[in-house]
């Protein structure tokens, strides 16, 4: 009858060890495989106050709820080339009789549309915390509703360019989200507009 064979306790820790070694070695080298790098590609969005500078007679709206949504494209860490969707909500304002007579109306409420294109500039100030400064160019639609002084409502459109610059400053919550403020501006003397508002952004 022949001997059992048995395994001695020190070839079983031989093969226990080897094991051991394999697995940490497959975990070691997926820990050093270095993370995917990032696109570049970035997309945000912000609401707050949209503010007009048009000449008030008797009443006028200064500010509305308005916001816009935007989307990057990273040229260098701090440098983006970027374009922007402005949402201006509607103002009102109203003439005296003396203005309603030489305008030949007596009220009108007034809504902007506006698309820029710009170059992003990122400072990093301190940890977590960079500054953006936008430079670029904006094409504008603004919509006009006018009561005439017979009560008929006439709409009309009016397209206008202008310079477009924005400052903002921008919190990291994590590697690809952030909370950001901004103050954006359109130049054109009594048609300008102003956005001051607070949103995210996310990167890819």
């Amino acid at each position: 009858m022949n001997a059992p064979v048995t395994r001695s306790p020190l070839s079983l820790a031989s093969v226990a060890a080897a094991l051991l070694m394999s697995v940490g070695a497959s975990a070691q080298a997926q820990v050093l495989q270095p993370a995917s790098e990032p696109l570049g590609v970035y997309v945000g969005g912000t609401a707050g106050f949209g503010i007009n500078n048009w000449q008030c007679d008797a009443t006028c709206d200064r500010a509305t709820f308005s916001g816009k949504i935007f989307a990057g494209k990273r040229l260098t860490p701090g440098l983006a080339a970027e374009v922007n969707y402005f949402m201006f909500g509607k103002t009102t304002r109203t003439n005296a009789n003396a203005a309603a007579q030489a305008t030949g109306y007596a009220s009108e409420e007034r809504s902007v549309r506006a698309f820029t294109l710009n170059i992003n500039w990122e400072v990093e100030l301190i940890q977590d915390f960079t500054n953006q400064i936008r430079i670029g160019w904006g094409s504008l639609e603004q919509t006009n509703d006018r009561v005439l002084l017979n009560n008929t409502v006439v709409r009309s459109k009016q397209h206008n360019t202008a310079p477009y610059l924005g400052a903002g400053l921008a919190f990291r919550l994590t590697r690809d989200i952030k909370l950001i403020s901004t103050v954006d501006a359109f130049f054109k003397g009594h048609n300008s507009q102003y956005l001051l508002s607070v949103g995210g952004m996310a990167e890819f």
